[in-house]
């Protein structure tokens, strides 16, 4: 009886050790995400897939429209570029880089996302601005864009906040989301937020500058615009698919990504933008965005549960 108790207890013991080897084989820590991100912008560099531990069916979209193994950016980008920011999230396997690619001569904005599962990739969701683009009424070259502005005023250097100064994950994620609802509900209160927030779209100025005499309530600090402001009068009728990719806790800072529905009846085109927003003592405190003015037929963002972001249409057509 003895015997077979001990037989028992170590068959036990061995599957309960296999079971925390597996698990830690399949875990990826700070380390291993940054390793794994890195490998992946580095086969995008290199023009080759091949070098990144890519799972068979790894799907790669660029502004929503999915791309093919060794087309779109795995061709045109040369280099990363002159700001560059990464984040990790080891409870949900996810990575992020923000800040300027080299395709050529030429430069971009882009925020890229990760996904990784089993120590190998299984997404990637870029976000891309570049100056050509088209702008938000659909003029080519009309796109919010200010890359010699990101070099001279860049998001705030990696760091490593104090446990004592962060606040949790699901507070990370509210307060992103009391921004978002802001927006939707045009009213700069909602948001938590500091006073003076800076905001940055593809690397253009969107906040310091003096607010009219008749929306000095509308956000802002001592008369100057901030990353709240223009709320009360946005067009805006809905802050849709909100995504949050990477809850960096060790950094306070939130990778998220949505989409901006325009209010019925506005002809500008829907903004999809993907985020860095960093929160110092429980507020946000900057934020900078990824960006591009989505086409009318175009769905977005592409990635479940939200496939296809239709704006709403002007006319149902006649009823019986």
């Amino acid at each position: 009886m003895k015997k077979r108790l001990f037989l028992l207890l170590s068959v036990a013991g061995f599957m309960a050790m296999s079971s925390i080897a597996s698990a830690q084989e399949r875990s990826c820590n700070r380390a291993c995400l940054a390793d794994l991100l890195d490998k992946y912008l580095n086969a995008v560099i290199a023009h080759d897939p091949a070098k990144a531990p890519l799972v068979v069916g790894f799907r790669q979209t660029e502004n929503s429209i999915a791309t093919p193994l060794g087309e779109g950016l795995w061709r045109t980008t040369t280099a990363l570029g002159e700001v560059q920011r990464r984040f990790y999230d080891p409870i949900n396997g996810g990575a992020a880089y923000w800040g300027l690619i080299k395709e050529g001569a030429g430069s971009a904005v882009v925020s890229v996302r990760v996904r990784i599962e089993n120590r190998e990739i299984s997404e990637a969701e870029w976000l891309i601005g570049r100056p050509s683009h088209d702008g938000m009424t659909g003029e080519p070259g009309k796109v919010l864009i200010g890359i010699d502005y990101l070099i001279a005023n860049p998001p705030p250097p990696m760091r490593v906040v104090p446990p004592k100064d962060r606040v949790s994950r699901q507070a990370l994620m509210a307060i992103v989301n009391s921004y978002f609802d802001g927006i939707t509900n045009h009213s700069p209160n909602l948001a938590i937020a500091h006073p003076g927030c800076i905001r940055l779209e593809n690397g253009a100025k969107a906040s310091g500058n003096p607010l009219p005499p008749n929306r000095l309530n509308d956000g802002g600090l001592n008369g100057i615009g901030d990353c709240r402001s223009g709320t009360g009068s946005f067009d805006v009728a809905l802050v849709a698919a909100r995504r949050y990719h990477v809850v960096d806790e060790e950094a306070q800072v939130v990778v998220a990504s949505a989409v901006f529905i325009r209010t019925p009846g506005v002809a500008k085109r829907r903004n999809h933008f993907m985020d860095i927003l960093y929160i110092d003592g429980g507020k946000l405190r900057s934020l900078y965005a990824a960006m591009f003015y989505v086409p009318p037929t175009q769905p977005v963002p592409n990635w479940p549960p939200y496939d296809s972001n239709f704006p709403l249409a002007a006319d149902f057509g006649p009823t019986k």
